[in-house]
């Protein structure tokens, strides 16, 4: 009885909130499409009540945290101080930006930190804890940091505090903006089995790109116009869950694969990254640099559509692989067996080719990239 009750309730008492700029949508990982849909005011299909849970589960296991700070040495203070973080134009007028802190965090040292809490559920979070950065949180901070400014230009580093929803396991961040630079540095890692990370890696512009993005979807807006698709297909899993089902509706979907020349200033980073690879350091800064190679290679190949670049006697390259794993969602007494689920990820590789492969494969042209006109 009750069991099939709860989630149409919250269904009924859902309100569809409109869209205006804010901290929480600023991100780069939130589709620039999507937000220029719900700036029209395009009809959206409707959330489920169990989504509409987990969303409010979040925001409680958020309260029970900030109870637990309470009961620290630190001092939590400035709760859902309301903060004006920048200005940009919407509905063809100049518009505040605000958000509201979770709070602010002093250490024994009266030391003064933003907080910013976050509960997501586990394979997000095992996203993170292998070395995905939350991006679109990092920049929710940033506007918070530049919004605090006006009232204490002093506090210039946040905690980001991620909490694991299935297991209770956390992941904090500890992060330094320097506004004159628009430069969010990561200081330090620490997962609470106690083990740290000191990545010292920096986002250079979140910021002023998170700005760039209000103003495009505004011009969108005006002019009846939508942002290009960012995703070549619609089994991208933001397109999968998202509300405006109707946007590949008619399209040419695209998909990525094919082989596309490399492009000559890539090869000196490739062969770092062999050389690199094939030491096998331990060295913290190595594997940092190793990662950011890493980084380079596969928004390179998202650039240009394709799964694989390859000349000059190296490649790189991205393919799929499955792995199976138990969903957390699905796992009870009763049902264990039919909790096992496949999923596809991105398998990364980079080599040296044959001199015969380099010289005699033909090159494939991205599907992505149109071809010159004939003179």
């Amino acid at each position: 009885m009750l069991a099939e009750l709860i989630h149409p309730l919250a269904l009924m008492k859902h309100e569809e909130w409109d869209y205006h700029p804010r901290p929480s949508n600023a991100g780069p990982d939130h589709c620039i499409r999507k937000l220029t849909y719900h700036a029209r005011n395009a009809p959206a299909k409707s959330p489920s009540g169990r989504f509409l849970i987990v969303l409010d589960d979040s925001s409680w296991h958020e309260e029970l945290v900030l109870n637990w700070i309470a009961k620290s040495t630190f001092h939590l203070h400035s709760q859902q101080l309301e903060l004006i973080c920048a200005t940009t134009t919407f509905n063809g007028q100049p518009y505040e930006i605000t958000g509201h802190i979770d709070g602010i965090v002093t250490d024994l040292l009266a030391t003064d930190r933003l907080l910013e809490l976050k509960a997501v559920e586990h394979f997000t979070f095992i996203r993170y804890a292998e070395g995905n950065y939350p991006i679109n949180y990092f920049v929710q901070v940033v506007f918070y940091l530049v919004g605090l400014a006006a009232l204490n230009p002093h506090i210039d580093e946040a905690l980001l505090l991620i909490k694991n929803k299935n297991q209770s396991a956390f992941l904090e961040y500890r992060l330094r903006y320097d506004r004159d630079n628009d430069r969010l540095t990561v200081l330090e890692i620490t997962h609470s089995t106690g083990a740290r990370l000191y990545p010292d890696q920096d986002f250079v512009g979140l910021y002023k790109e998170a700005l760039s993005r209000f103003e495009e979807v505004e011009r969108h807006r005006e002019e009846g116009t939508l942002p290009n698709r960012p995703y070549p297909n619609a089994e991208n899993y933001h397109c999968e869950y998202c509300p405006y089902q109707f946007c590949w509706e008619g399209a040419e979907q695209i998909s990525v694969e094919g082989v596309s020349e490399l492009r000559s200033e890539l090869v000196p980073p490739v062969e770092e990254f062999l050389t690199l690879q094939t030491e096998l350091a331990q060295l913290t800064p190595k594997q940092k640099r190793l990662e950011s190679l890493k980084q380079q290679f596969k928004l390179e190949l998202r650039t240009q559509g394709v799964n694989r670049a390859e000349g000059h006697g190296v490649y790189i390259a991205s393919s799929p692989y499955a792995q199976k794993k138990l969903d957390q969602s699905k796992l009870s007494q009763s049902v264990i067996e039919r909790a096992t689920v496949t999923e596809t990820y991105t398998r990364f590789s980079a080599g040296r080719l044959s001199i015969a492969s380099d010289t005699a494969k033909p090159k494939r042209r991205s599907p992505l990239k149109k071809p010159k006109p004939a003179a």
